[in-house]
């Protein structure tokens, strides 16, 4: 029986048993583009039965964990091998250690049952702290059985939602459930039906409305049973004539015909972006990939496309309006073609040495395509935050702060990318670009507000934007050695512990 620390309260533990819910572990490695479910809490289910977990050993056993989201709350069965799984993926996409103060879970031959059940406890308690829209790597909301809009995963074989539909069906009358296994709608919205008994035997149906699986009264509801002149159905096999034209053309005759209902149910049913790359069928290419899910899946702490174009700019690039003045538009779609071919192209060929700023014009434009940008829209405000603090000191460490709560993948891209940007700024008497001229023309390819995105600024708003991202770059430039030197992180955390005055960048 495993008890929590201070509580003594029993957790239901269960044998691990071969369930319907992929593993983890076999999940293709995937990120969401947005993600929008506010905050996710976690906490191992009580027992109220006092279930032991009859005789077998930790490693068998299985954790009832709660998830809330959205007001709503399921539970998950998860072993601890597969916290470690989670602990890993959370760690390598989205947390640095330092920020998210989660131990790292450690194998389970040296722990004790009360120990376990201890610790996992603290773990999820700390992990509710931080859930956030954060989290978008697809096997660690997989574990949470959530998707990126906070819906439970309804993947069990087994689950209703994933029983076809017979037929399809609008509401003509309103209905408010009256029990748990009931649905509710609105007039207008549309059901999908998937137990249809003759209404002689019983006036209820059973169907599927958004993500819930439920009983209703058949007669609140009307088939969508049109069918297809058959001229048009031969147009439609024959890819002569748009899906959604062929339903703008004249009324059809309401009959009983299946044909109609099968063509939505499968139009609807087609696997969404996400499903396919969750189910590893397909890979993202280079541009325009989740900087987190592409290092992973290639195996580099850093892009391969940016780790060459560096080392070939501060070979050959250091030449006026490096970063500045664009190359051959034609080039850059060649280099870019080979890089998301997985191709390493021949950057010392006549063709890119004698443009050279194609290559500069490549880089940026990778950071630019970005679905997440490498400073994170989730970290903008506090980006903008950080830079107007009183003093250098003050800006060194609130900026240092939000850097730290970059995704690792994020982080280190950044180091790289920021220490060539200095590395080239020594050179502003060749290039013309100093540290300033670098964070202009550099920061709205880094930093970027989905907000201020999406309502299309434009005159003096996205001039104040332009400012508030180029001052960003350029302070992280200026003090780039400081930023990412360890010393700093110590010295930070030291002062306060012992609440001590703030230091200065004497001795840095």
């Amino acid at each position: 029986l495993l008890q929590t620390a201070n509580q003594g309260k029993s957790h239901v533990v269960l044998s691990l048993t071969k369930g319907h819910f992929p593993r983890l572990a076999e999940c293709a490695h995937f990120h969401y583009e947005i993600v929008d479910f506010g905050s996710v809490q976690l906490s191992l289910s009580e027992d109220q039965n006092h279930l032991t977990h009859n005789g077998l050993d930790s490693k068998e056993s299985v954790y009832l964990v709660q998830i809330c989201c959205q007001g709503r709350k399921w539970i998950v069965r998860r072993s601890y091998e597969e916290f470690r799984v989670l602990d890993k993926h959370l760690h390598l996409c989205i947390y640095d250690r330092r920020f998210s103060q989660l131990p790292e879970l450690p194998r389970i031959d040296s722990l004790k049952d009360k120990t376990l059940s201890q610790m996992l406890t603290a773990y999820i308690s700390r992990l509710s702290a931080i859930a956030d829209n954060k989290i978008n790597c697809g096997p660690a909301l997989t574990w949470m059985e959530i998707d990126n809009k906070g819906n439970h995963l309804l993947v069990h074989d087994e689950s209703s939602i994933n029983v076809p539909a017979v037929a399809a069906a609008h509401v003509i009358k309103r209905y408010i459930a009256q029990a748990a296994d009931e649905l509710s709608f609105e007039v207008g919205d549309i059901v999908s039906v998937i137990d249809m008994p003759p209404k002689e035997d019983t006036g209820w149906w059973r169907g599927k409305h958004g993500f819930q699986v439920g009983f209703f009264p058949s007669e609140c509801v009307e088939l969508i049973s049109e069918k297809i002149p058959s001229n048009r159905y031969s147009l439609l096999l024959a890819g002569s004539i748009d899906f959604k034209v062929l339903f703008s053309l004249s009324v059809v005759s309401k009959k009983h015909g299946k044909l109609i209902t099968f063509l939505r149910t499968f139009m609807k049913s087609r696997p969404t972006k996400q499903k396919l790359k969750q189910r590893g069928i397909l890979k993202e290419r280079v541009f325009g990939c989740d900087l987190g899910e592409h290092l992973l899946n290639s195996g580099h702490d850093v892009p391969q496309v940016i780790r060459s174009c560096t080392e070939f700019i501060e070979r050959h690039g250091v030449v006026d309006g490096i970063y500045r003045l664009s190359g051959i538009s034609s080039n850059i779609q060649k280099l870019r073609h080979e890089f998301d071919s997985e191709h390493v192209p021949d950057l010392t060929k006549d063709n890119y040495v004698q443009d050279i700023h194609s290559v500069g014009s490549l880089c940026k434009l990778y950071f630019r395509e970005l679905p997440n940008p490498l400073l994170t829209y989730q970290l903008y405000e506090k980006f903008s935050d950080a830079v107007p603090a009183a003093t250098d000191e003050e800006r060194l460490v609130k900026v240092h702060d939000v850097i730290q709560q970059l995704p690792p993948p994020h982080y280190r891209t950044l180091e790289f990318l920021m220490r060539h940007l200095s590395r080239m700024g020594t050179y502003s008497a060749v290039t013309n670009m100093h540290c300033k001229n670098l964070a202009i023309v550099w920061a709205p390819n880094l930093l970027r507000s989905k907000q201020i995105e999406s309502a299309c600024f434009s005159g003096t708003s996205a001039f104040l934007e332009v400012r508030v991202q180029s001052v960003v770059v350029e302070f992280i430039l200026n003090h780039v050695d400081v930023l990412f030197s360890p010393k700093l992180s110590t010295l930070i955390r030291h002062s306060t512990a012992k609440n001590e005055e703030p230091f200065t960048l004497r001795g840095f």
